[in-house]
This record gives C-alpha cells, structure tokens and sequence, in this order.
C-alpha cells in the first residue's frame, strides 16, 4: 500500500511539474497586441537589410532605431508580406541536420536565426562560409542574421511583433546597409556570439606600426605616415585609426600622441608612443635686405623696410608674421636697420641695413656736344654714350640716364639729357647741336 501511495505522489509531482513548463513555454510565447508593440521590423529582400523602427509621439513607427545585415532566402523563396511573429527558440533544429540560435518564427518554416552550425548547443561548430555571405541571399528562405543581431530581436521583440517583408533594389533603408563583417575559419564562433567563452571577446584589434619617433625641427610630420591597424577578425581598419595629442615641430621638445581604433565589435585599443622633436642649428638666411637711398625720411617705415624681404631656414619660409624691423636715426639723414626674426629653436637671427637721406641731385660731367648732317636725328644711344655723371650716394650704374629728343627734320632738333639717381632726384642737361 506503501509502494502504491508512493508511486502516486511521484505521478502527481510529475504532472505538476510539466504543466508548469508547459505553462512558462506559453507565457513565454504569448502574443502582445499591435498596442503593445514597441518596435516593427521590416526586411528589404533586394538589400538583404534590416530594419528596425519604433513609435514616433503620434504611435507611429516611423523612427529607424537599427540596421542588420541578413542573408535571404535564394530565387525569393523568403516571401513578401506582412507577418506577426508565432514562436521563439534558444536553439532550433533546421533544414539540413544544421542549428541556428535565438530564432524567431516569422510565418511557416521562415525564422530570423543566426548563421547555421553543424552541432546543436555547440557555438564553435560555426559555418564560416555561410557567414561571410551575410549582406547576399543564401538561405533556404529563412533571413540569417549575425548572432547579435538573432539575439536583440529574441530578447526585444516578443510573439506577436509584425514583420514587413519587402522589395526596393534602390534603397536599403533609412539607416543604410551594415558593412559586412568577414572572418576566417580560425574558431568556427561568430565574433558578436556574447558568450563569455567566445575568443573573439579577449581578442582586440592591433594597431601596428606605431613607435617612437625623433624629428628635426620644422620638419613635416605625418603621424599616421606607416600606420594600420587589423581587427579581431582580420580586417583592415586603418581608417579607423584616430591620433589623440599634438606636436609641434617649431618647438623643441618631447611629446605624447596616442593612437586608438575601434573595431565593428566594439573592441578597442590603443597605443601610446613618444615624439621627440631636436633644435635645428641651421641659420636663417634673409633674402630682400639691402642697403637703400630714399629722397625724403617720411618714406623710411615699416613697409619700406619690409618690402620684399623674407626669411628661411632649412630651405623653408618662415612665418612673415614673425619678421621685425627696428628703425634707428643715426643722425640727420642717416638710419639704421636692424631685422629679427626668431628662429625654429627660438633663437633670434638677425641682419642689418642702412638707409639715407639724400636730396641732392647729380652732376653731369660731361654731355658732348653733337655734329649732325643736315635733317638727321640721333638715336638716344649715340646721345647718351658720352654722357657721364657723378652722384653723391648712387653708385656707377645706379643712375638712369635718359635722352628726350624733339624735331631734327628741318635741322631744329633739340635733345635734353635726364639723370635720376636712387633716391629719384633728378638733373637735366641740352646737347649742343651742330649741323653741316
């Protein structure tokens, strides 16, 4: 009677037991009304993307919130429609003896699920192949996404969320299409799998290439001159490369930059090396200094001084901003100059010039008398070539000397002679003139 008792408590417990499972597989699997909705999905076929929109103030499901990439089904064998959401599953068995995780019924035998393994529970049986398909139709009709993705809308859109399958070749979506993440076969895991035993999680990206540097100053530097940078998958994220500090290459000195890159995963790293700039001991050479003769003092500024006058140093310009002049009076009708400009290591450089005053016009030596046959006109060489003239500041050559010749045809030619020195002070002279 004992026994009979005993195998009857068991019984009872048993069926209590399953019907509470049978009771949380329901709960778990209740559809919430469209009111309770909060997100609507709709998939572009022709894009292979997802989108995920939420209500706007007015309850309509108007804001994109998120972009998946997802494999379709081949030959449109994922069906265009509008569809409620019928069932979830951790694991589910699916067609060809393959898994997939966090799937969600859509309507019959299509399900958003993960990329399909080759074992059941076993998150490393991953096929790669199939993987790096996402962004292309490859499924039987089911939509593929990535793990990540399978598990948002598993955890965030319950039974009853409404799926809009449709097609528009012209445009993925308001948030764009998700760039395709491609891996290799070296673990057979999803990289966005959370689970903690994935190895892409203790995996950062590697940025290469970045060390210590020693640049001479002024010199051109390029910070991510020979820099890249590779993901956890393998990818090249060089782009994604950011360079965090500064260093200026005027100013002696040493100097902190980190470099950072983040990959699709989220997975970051960084990398933090030392810039060393050293003193150039190279002169600065001045171009444009000279010394100058200017007919009144009122013309001796800031401007004259500067016209035309530029600084180097290492075969490169200097910043003109930088470039002093002190003016100094010497005495009457004398100046002096003095330029400065500070060097890349902060050093002044300097040059000097002179400047004078000078009113006075020059002095013709000699202006040769002409002999000239009847109706002839010289030319202004033949007038000039024994022209001589002395000045008190302009030095041989630096004073113009002009003929200005009228008539000559009816023997009333009549040449004048101009001299201008430096300064611009002038003097004229008339050639004698002697027909025969």
């Amino acid at each position: 009677m004992n026994r009979f008792y005993t195998r009857l408590f068991r019984r009872r417990i048993f069926l209590l037991a399953l019907g509470i499972s049978i009771l949380f597989l329901a709960a778990g699997n209740k559809a919430v009304s469209a009111a309770e909705q909060a997100y609507l999905i709709k998939v572009n076929r022709a894009c292979n993307t997802i989108t995920v929109y939420e209500k706007d103030k007015k309850g309509a499901y108007t804001v994109p919130v998120k972009a998946m990439l997802c494999s379709v089904g081949t030959g449109n064998l994922t069906i265009t429609g509008t569809f409620q959401t019928k069932a979830k599953y951790r694991w589910k068995l699916l067609m060809g003896d393959v898994y997939g995780q966090y799937a969600t019924r859509i309507v019959k035998g299509i399900l958003f699920h993960s990329v399909y393994y080759y074992e059941n529970n076993n998150p490393a049986s991953l096929s790669v192949k199939q993987y790096n398909k996402l962004g292309t139709a490859a499924s039987h009709g089911c939509i593929r996404v990535n793990v990540a993705d399978a598990k948002w809308i598993y955890d965030n859109c319950p039974i009853g969320t409404t799926v809009v399958v449709y097609d528009d070749k012209k445009n993925p979506g308001p948030l764009g299409k998700p760039k395709a993440l491609k891996i290799t076969a070296a673990n057979g895991w999803d990289p966005t799998d959370p689970d903690p035993k994935n190895p892409y999680l203790a995996k950062a990206p590697e940025i290469k290439g970045a060390k210590d540097l020693t640049v001479v100053q002024g010199k051109k530097l390029n910070l991510l001159s020979g820099i890249t940078a590779v993901s956890a998958t393998g990818s090249n994220i060089t782009k994604q490369v950011k360079v965090k500090g500064k260093v200026d290459v005027n100013t002696p000195g040493k100097y902190e930059i980190t470099y950072t890159v983040k990959d699709t995963l989220g997975m970051a790293t960084d990398k933090t090396i030392l810039v060393t700039v050293e003193e150039s001991d190279a002169p600065v050479e001045f171009a444009g200094i000279r010394d100058r003769v200017v007919k009144d003092e009122a013309l001796i500024t800031r401007e004259l001084a500067l016209d035309g006058v530029e600084a180097y140093q290492d075969g490169k310009k200097l910043d003109q901003s930088k470039l002093k002049v002190i003016i100094e009076k010497l005495e009457e009708g004398n100046y002096f100059l003095t330029y400065q400009v500070l060097r890349k290591d902060k050093i002044l450089a300097e040059e000097h010039a002179d400047v004078v005053v000078d009113t006075t016009a020059p002095v013709f030596l000699n202006v040769p008398e002409l002999d000239l046959a009847s109706g002839e006109v010289p030319s202004a060489d033949s007038v000039l070539s024994g022209v001589t003239v002395v000045d008190n500041y302009s030095e041989d050559g630096a004073v113009i000397l002009e003929a200005d010749i009228a008539g000559g045809e009816n023997n009333d030619c009549r040449i004048t002679v101009k001299a201008t020195d430096e300064a611009g002070n002038t003097a004229t002279a008339d050639v004698v003139i002697h027909y025969h």
